[in-house]
């Protein structure tokens, strides 16, 4: 089903791509989580700018195992337990896909891509570059801050368990596929940056603990996207089209049953989808000088999509059918269509 998805997102005419993505949300909102390509656990939030990281594809439903059958830990105490034997599995066919390639939320650059942006492999979330691709290289950058945006988010509001999690993700489920990326454009401290903000996460009781770490990481993501110049306008809506179908696989992935049973991939979906409209609005020069009108229907279509992350921890009840989200990311890709096409 999903590579039947991707062709249809990828190959096709705007308006067929419209209607068939409507249907297609349709039929996968009805049917079991495990039979889909799904994303990664974790993430999320509110707040300020940008996020990156790649899709996380999670061959389990519950648990989060980052490699092997004994995990190492991440993040001291109190952070997450990236490995053993029940967790999710990160690295497979879609999504996140930790160590290994970008998965399916990059499909959009692996398809050929505008400008000559691709990555090594076809259509349906072959292995894309950071090192080839400026756009993917970005949402790599864009989801690490979508990761922060969670944790800032969930540790200012008290609820620092929750958020403690997220500040180890940018450096455990994104550097790997950004890391040559990040080498080739000389901006190879921010994994340093990246590495002290996941040691230090586990001791983390308030705040003002992790603040300052969180701001060096923070800056060192934003220096490593505005070395990227010359963003075309097709660029920059693949970026925000990687963010928000990574955000929609997390919420998926969140759901069993119409209840919300993952926080941490709600919070990670909350963080993308922020995170793309951050990004969205710092372009803003660059999408209105091509197509105003463009400019402004995407903009209508992710804040739609927005609503269904209204708060940081998850409502008891979806907000938004998971099948209605994936009809929202099409018709946000349908408004962002003058640039991609």
């Amino acid at each position: 089903m999903i590579n039947q998805k991707l062709k249809l997102w990828t190959g096709i005419g705007v308006a067929t791509l419209l209607a068939s993505s409507v249907a297609i949300a349709d039929q996968h909102g009805d049917q079991h989580h495990d039979e889909m390509m799904t994303s990664g656990s974790h993430g999320g939030e509110g707040g300020e700018h940008h996020g990156g990281e790649g899709g996380e594809h999670h061959e389990s439903k519950k648990g989060a195992t980052h490699g092997g059958e004994k995990g190492e830990h991440h993040g001291g105490e109190g952070g997450e337990s990236h490995g053993g034997e029940g967790g999710e599995a990160h690295g497979g066919e879609g999504g996140e896909q930790h160590g290994a390639g970008a998965g399916e939320a990059f499909s959009y650059f692996s398809a050929g891509g505008e400008g000559g942006e691709g990555g090594e492999g076809g259509e349906g979330g072959g292995t894309v570059s950071a090192v080839g691709s400026d756009g993917a290289y970005v949402a790599m950058l864009q989801m690490m801050q979508g990761h922060l945006m969670a944790a800032r988010e969930l540790i200012k509001s008290g609820d620092v368990a929750e958020g403690r999690p997220h500040l180890t993700h940018p450096w455990v489920e994104v550097y790997p596929m950004a890391d040559e990326g990040l080498e080739s454009r000389g901006q190879e401290t921010l994994g340093n940056y990246l590495k002290v903000l996941a040691e230090r996460a586990g001791e983390v009781q308030k705040w003002g603990d992790i603040s300052q770490d969180f701001q060096a990481a923070w800056v060192g993501i934003e220096k490593a996207v505005k070395g990227v110049e010359g963003q075309s306008a097709s660029s920059v809506s693949k970026v925000v089209l990687s963010l928000t179908k990574q955000a929609v696989l997390e919420y998926d992935e969140a759901l069993d049953e119409g209840r919300f049973v993952a926080e941490h991939e709600y919070q990670d979906g909350r963080g993308f989808v922020l995170a793309a409209r951050d990004y969205l609005e710092s372009q803003q020069t660059t999408l209105k000088k091509k197509n105003k009108e463009a400019w402004r229907d995407a903009v209508k279509a992710l804040e739609k999509m927005q609503k269904a992350w209204p708060t940081a921890v998850p409502p008891e009840q979806p907000v938004i059918p998971v099948s209605n989200l994936y009809a929202a990311q099409a018709r946000l890709e349908l408004a962002l269509a003058p640039y991609l096409y």
